[in-house]
């Protein structure tokens, strides 16, 4: 007798919303069109699991997930309180009948000499369909401020505080499954990035590589003209298993969630704000996807 394996696949994302905050104005409309992309990035079904960076506060997440159209799916929400000078956090979306909560912490980054405070790192961890538990943590690395060089230090201490954060649930598990996901504000290529993350598998270094030859037309983030993969999802090389596979890493893009590049060539994402002009748009970000495939 032959059976057949059943297999689902759960869309995971990482979203950066662009100054999602109260005091940026035009709060219902920015979550309303954040909203809009989240429903389209699942294909008729919203992603299961939802990264978020530059989110304000629990008040904003509440607002978002019980008065905006995304209260029709009954999302769950965790939230950082982080010392961030902007007051910017990160935060997790979720689907509690596929992702059961089982625990979750702010994991603070100590900050070299002088340097600015940042955003906490957010983990989660829970039960998926298959029974196994995935460990999930949200990150927003600290900006290029001041310059790439002068702010390396800092986003090398946001590297080794999740890093360390990671190592330990490797030990912990028996059969870890971890997915780091974040706005990096580094490329998957960066020297520093690669060395502070050996022994993991960074998913969107492939992609990147594309991009540069010219395979692909748009990364996450554009910046002076340029398509990056500054969003980014790493995991432990020995995550996948039998029952657990992460699949199709990409960006994900749609017509509406852009507009042409006046400054430079091609189009760039549709921002809520472009310098003093607002445009009503989405994000300077584009989200990223990922498939969850499990038996």
């Amino acid at each position: 007798m032959l059976f057949s394996t059943f297999l689902l696949t759960l869309t995971l994302m990482f979203y950066n919303c662009e100054n999602a905050l109260f005091s940026a104005g035009h709060v219902r409309e920015k979550l309303t069109n954040l909203t809009r992309v989240i429903v389209a990035a699942g294909n008729g079904r919203p992603p299961a699991i939802i990264g978020l960076a530059e989110v304000e506060n629990d008040s904003l997440m509440r607002r978002w997930t019980r008065r905006t159209p995304l209260a029709h799916w009954n999302y769950k929400y965790l939230i950082t309180n982080s010392p961030d000078v902007r007051g910017i956090n990160v935060a997790l979306l979720y689907q509690p009948d596929d992702f059961r909560l089982l625990g979750h912490e702010s994991l603070h980054v100590v900050m070299p000499g002088n340097a600015r405070p940042t955003r906490d790192i957010l983990h989660a961890w829970g039960r998926i369909v298959s029974g196994d538990t995935l460990d999930v943590f949200v990150c927003h690395f600290p900006s290029r401020y001041g310059g790439k060089k002068s702010s390396d230090k800092s986003r090398h201490s946001a590297h080794l505080r999740l890093r360390s954060a990671m190592d330990s649930v490797r030990l912990f598990r028996q059969s870890p499954h971890i997915l780091s996901m974040g706005d990096m504000n580094d490329n998957p290529t960066s020297k520093q990035l690669v060395n502070d993350f050996a022994g993991y598998e960074n998913l969107m270094l492939p992609l990147h590589k594309s991009l540069r030859h010219g395979e692909l037309k748009f990364g996450s983030y554009k910046h002076e003209g340029e398509w990056l993969f500054f969003d980014q999802f790493i995991i432990n090389n020995d995550s996948t298993s039998a029952t657990v596979k992460f699949e199709n890493p990409r960006a994900f893009v749609l017509p509406f969630m852009l507009t042409d590049d006046t400054k430079h060539l091609g189009v760039r994402p549709k921002r809520s704000h472009y310098g003093a002009t607002y445009e009503g748009g989405y994000s300077d970000h584009l989200p990223i996807l990922l498939d969850l495939v499990t038996e």
